[in-house]
């Protein structure tokens, strides 16, 4: 059986790299300490793979395309090189990834899968955070987030607990982390696809969530990371402490069931469009019952649009 040997939940701010120097030292140091004790106790745990629950924000999954779940199952995972990170090329461990797939299908789960799967920051901020020398297998696992309509809480809840009883079946045995990537509380000018006019901005957005692999005129790309950059220089990106610090809370009681509780316009309205990531969370948390979450570290950014945490569950 494969035993799942850690598990985490950690923010992946999308411009908290390109503009790290921009927070206060405080933050900084806070954020830095807390990443490296998630990466300190990685590598104690010595995995043999770790299996990364992530969004994607319009670079592999467009308007055209847009699965509620998606695995990758071959090859290499490759960022995308956004939000200033290097281009990390990972393994995927096949093995794993093709066990899963089949024995969550058989759970009633039907997953896409990709054979090559590229992955944004969603994915390569943790991996630039705690481990950057790319040195462990991965199995990316993506899950939509920001193309309404959502896979709820719950059933992100119920794959969790989907994909511990398939690691318990699969054989040879397995060391396995998990990381779920994201939230908590933001929010930024990605909008509701589905809410969009005919105004420059609004046509802007919708050519970039509906580029494909074609890829969105590069003009247009760079006046949206501009309003992105934005947000965070003059602080429009909402955060909600309150939100975050609820949220934690139940993490910390080991009450993971609350979250199912939570619906996609009670999350958006209360922790903003980027909160939604939570569900990332809520996969990893389902996969890991009777157990308590540990903050490792919380810290409300302004200059990272961000509520940044770290929760190890155990």
């Amino acid at each position: 059986m494969a035993d799942i040997v850690a598990a985490f939940g950690v923010t992946h701010a999308v411009i908290m790299v390109r503009t790290w120097e921009r927070a206060s030292r405080a933050h900084r140091d806070a954020v830095r300490a807390g990443y490296d004790e998630v990466a300190r106790r990685l590598r104690a745990a010595q995995p043999d793979v770790v299996l990364m629950v992530g969004a994607d924000h319009f670079q592999s999954f467009f308007l055209d395309n847009m699965p509620a779940f998606c695995l990758g199952v071959d090859g290499r995972c490759v960022g995308q090189g956004d939000g200033g990170l290097p281009r990390y090329d990972l393994a995927v461990h096949a093995g794993l990834a093709h066990g899963l797939l089949a024995g969550l299908i058989d759970e009633g789960f039907d997953l896409a899968f990709a054979r090559s799967l590229p992955a944004d920051h969603a994915f390569m901020t943790p991996v630039h955070m705690i481990f950057p020398q790319a040195d462990l297998p991965v199995v990316p696992l993506f899950q939509n987030c920001n193309a309404p309509p959502l896979p709820t809480v719950s059933r992100c809840l119920a794959l969790g607990g989907a994909i511990r009883r398939v690691l318990a079946g699969i054989e040879p045995d397995l060391r396995v982390a998990l990381i779920g990537t994201g939230g908590l509380s933001h929010a930024v000018p990605l909008v509701d696809w589905r809410t969009l006019g005919d105004d420059p901005v609004d046509r802007d957005w919708l050519a970039f969530m509906s580029a494909g692999r074609q890829g969105v005129d590069p003009a247009v790309q760079q006046r949206l990371a501009d309003e992105v950059v934005r947000w965070g220089r003059e602080g429009l990106g909402r955060i909600s402490e309150d939100f975050d610090r609820e949220l934690l809370a139940w993490m910390q009681a080991g009450d993971y069931a609350r979250l199912a509780g939570l619906n996609a316009a009670t999350i958006g309205r209360r922790g903003g469009n980027g909160a939604q990531e939570i569900r990332n969370w809520a996969t990893v948390m389902g996969a890991m019952p009777d157990t308590r979450g540990e903050l490792l570290f919380y810290e409300a950014v302004p200059e990272w649009l961000t509520g940044v945490a770290g929760v190890a569950f155990q």
